[in-house]
C-alpha cells in the first residue's frame, strides 16, 4: 500500500475483483490529485504532472496539459499565488465492459489570498490494464480522458 509514493504496509487481498477495484479507484483518484491539485510553484506543478501524472494517462492527458501550458494556466496559478486542491465527491467505474469506463465527480477548492472559491470538476475516461513500471506501479492507464465540466460554483 502506498501513500504519496511512500510504502505504508503490505496488504493482502484475497478477492481479485476487490483488488482490481482498489487499484482502479486509487489510480483515478491519484491522477486527479496530481494533475489538478496545484501550488504556486512551477517546479512542483511540473514534477507532479510531467514526472508522475502523465505516466498514468495516454496522449489525451498530454494534449490537455499542452493546451493548458499554451494558455499560460500554470504560470497564472504561480504568479497569482493560488493554491488548488481537488476534493472527490464520487467516482463511478463500470467493470461490466473492458476497458473500464469511469466518471469522476468532484470540486477544485481554490484559495486566492484570503478567499476560497470552488469549481466543479467532472471528468470521464477509460481504464486500461498495462504492465507495471517504476513510473506506473498500478499497471493501469487512463485512456480517452475528457474534462466534461469545470465551472465556477456559487
Amino acid at each position: 500500500m502506498l501513500d504519496n509514493g511512500q510504502k505504508l504496509a503490505a496488504v493482502r487481498i484475497n478477492d481479485p475483483k476487490r483488488a482490481l477495484d482498489i487499484l482502479c479507484e486509487g489510480h483515478v483518484k491519484n491522477f486527479h490529485e496530481l494533475f489538478f491539485s496545484l501550488e504556486p510553484d512551477l517546479r512542483f506543478i511540473k514534477r507532479n504532472i510531467e514526472g508522475k501524472a502523465l505516466y498514468m494517462i495516454d496522449h489525451s492527458g498530454k494534449r490537455l496539459y499542452n493546451r493548458l501550458l499554451d494558455q499560460n494556466y500554470y504560470e497564472d496559478v504561480a504568479k497569482s499565488d493560488y493554491s488548488i486542491e481537488v476534493e472527490q465527491d464520487s467516482l463511478y467505474i463500470d467493470y461490466s465492459a473492458y476497458p473500464f469506463a469511469f466518471r469522476f465527480m468532484g470540486k477544485q477548492k481554490i484559495r486566492k489570498n484570503e478567499k476560497t472559491e470552488y469549481r466543479n470538476l467532472v471528468t470521464s475516461g477509460f481504464l486500461l490494464e498495462t504492465k507495471s513500471t517504476p513510473n506506473n506501479l498500478n499497471g493501469l492507464k487512463i485512456i480517452r480522458f475528457h474534462v466534461l465540466e469545470n465551472n465556477d460554483l456559487q
